[in-house]
């Protein structure tokens, strides 16, 4: 190609060392230098980047240099990110500076118009990158056009990095942490009741429970194997399941992403779903496109690609071809809310969910239970404690409080009360219902009975409360189930006000809710 022999030609010109035409980078992938689409596996996907894009040549030559300086000394990842960042600045600034007639004027006056508009969005994190490119490439060939006193005011730079947790400091409504009150319990009600057996759905419930559960970034799941979840207890009498499951640790310093595992215990109700997806893909074998034929793996990815892979790819990425893109992740997660209509009662649009909301929401009710910041920065997978900072800021803001309106409000779009609102007198005909009594602690020792239990067998739930949940739950309409919804509402906040740990308080809700859809109920056929 032309483009390519003309930058071979500048670099020989100026005795500088060309592009390798083959070398490995540090996370062990070979890349061949003399092409101008170079093919890089990372954490979360496969990244081509397209040189021939950056028309000219010598600008183009120091960002090959760069990336490749990249590439060996720090990631795959590293590289690819410098490379999309300044493919920004060469088409948003560089490209567009036709006035300067030299390489040197029109490089200046492109870092300056990047570094006025991040200033002018608030956002000088963004050029963070440029930044380290041209002070790289001033120390290593000034000659080429790069100013040293230059180089050096942007060293001396302060460039804050992105306002990281902004969403949970705002409560954002869509890119915040779900509400614990009325979004999480929906949430939480659908994946239980959903009982679609197509391979997607069942992949879909696998992809939201892990981010309900862990919160980790998609890029971990994504590299999660069908053997990496266990039941310990397996094989053990009258033991019930206990499930374990190795998550990759998705560090920088890493060569692999599987280079380091941690272990952690899931919890029956979550773990179900994984396990019903770890059914479903242990069967098939797993084959990647190479130029060099079809190959299987020796693996078995949890998630797989919706279809084949229509890209051919090298030998040695076909580790990463076989496992979904981390955005995979993220739109089984949201696809998962669409397909079950699930409505936020604060928006009254279908709930987005994504696996970063979700891992807020992890984090902000961890900080209701009372866990210290060492442990909270652990089970997130960060390094320090500086990033859960945020959450126990807001920990006296993470639970919404309710009175008997806004239960009654937020009542009909959670539909907690499945049972039927009936007269005392039709539930007479019934030999085989026991009544349900109510004791106001307002008036201890007096009973009232609110309704009829329709279950034939021994229950064990707690009535009169959890009653309000179940289907063969027949309240009185002419009973007053005010008084408890003001009983339940008066305990909530006294949990809430004298316990460190909220989690008692909002374990309460799903039965508040219950209870103000009955009072919702009687008050409309009263009126």
């Amino acid at each position: 190609m032309p483009a390519a022999r003309e930058r071979f030609e500048l670099s020989e010109a100026r005795l500088l060392a060309d592009i390798p035409q083959n070398f490995s980078t540090r996370d062990g992938t070979l890349v061949d230098g003399s092409s101008d689409t170079w093919t890089l596996p990372t954490a979360r996907n496969i990244d081509r980047l397209y040189f021939d894009r950056i028309d000219d040549p010598t600008f183009c030559w120091t960002v090959k240099r760069y990336v490749v300086h990249r590439l060996k000394t720090i990631s795959n990842t590293s590289g690819v990110t410098a490379f999309k960042a300044l493919k920004r600045l060469y088409s948003n600034n560089y490209s567009k500076r036709g006035g300067a007639t030299s390489f040197e004027d029109r490089l200046l006056e492109a870092m300056e118009a990047a570094i006025s508009e991040a200033k002018n969005k608030k956002a000088l994190w963004t050029i963070y990158l440029i930044t380290r490119w041209y002070v790289w490439c001033a120390e290593a060939f000034p000659e080429i056009g790069f100013d040293i006193d230059y180089a050096h005011e942007l060293d001396g730079l302060i460039i804050p990095g992105s306002p990281k947790g902004e969403a949970v400091r705002v409560n954002d409504p869509d890119d915040g942490p779900l509400d614990r009150t009325v979004e999480l319990p929906l949430l939480l009600r659908a994946l239980s009741e959903d009982t679609c057996q197509d391979y997607e759905s069942i992949e879909q419930r696998a992809a939201l429970a892990l981010c309900i559960a862990f919160g980790r970034n998609p890029a971990c799941f994504a590299y999660l194997e069908a053997n990496d979840i266990r039941n310990v207890a397996d094989g053990l009498a009258n033991v019930p399941p206990a499930y374990m499951i190795d998550l990759p640790r998705i560090k920088k310093r890493q060569l692999h992403p599987r280079d380091e595992i941690r272990t952690e215990p899931m919890e029956h109700r979550l773990a179900k779903y994984v396990v019903d997806l770890k059914k479903q893909c242990m069967s098939e074998v797993v084959t990647v496109a190479t130029f060099d034929g079809p190959t299987n793996v020796s693996f078995q990815p949890l998630f797989r690609h919706p279809r084949g892979r229509t890209l051919l790819v090298h030998d040695d990425v076909v580790d990463r071809a076989a496992r979904v893109q981390s955005g995979r992740i993220s739109a089984l997660v949201q696809s998962f809310a669409q397909r079950n209509r699930v409505v936020s009662p604060l928006t009254h649009e279908i709930m987005r969910v994504t696996p970063r909301r979700l891992r807020y929401t992890l984090a902000c009710g961890l900080v209701e239970e009372g866990i210290s910041r060492k442990e909270l920065a652990r089970l997130l997978d960060h390094s320090d404690t500086q990033h859960v900072r945020v959450y126990f800021d807001l920990k006296s803001n993470v639970v919404r409080r309710l009175d008997a309106a806004a239960a009654k409000s937020f009542a009909p779009l959670m539909s907690f009360f499945r049972g039927t609102v009936i007269d005392p007198e039709t539930g007479n005909d019934s030999t085989n219902a026991s009544e349900i009594a109510y004791a106001d602690p307002s008036e201890p020792g007096t009973l009232s009975q609110v309704g009829l239990c329709g279950q034939k067998k021994l229950c064990h739930l707690d009535p009169p409360f959890s009653c309000y949940l179940c289907e063969k739950f027949r309240p009185y309409r002419t009973v007053d189930h005010e008084r408890v919804l003001t009983s339940m509402l008066s305990e909530r906040e006294r949990v809430l006000e004298k316990l460190d740990d909220q989690r008692l308080g909002v374990q309460l809700d799903d039965v508040i809710f219950a209870v103000a859809e009955v009072c919702r109920i009687v008050e409309e056929a009263r009126d």
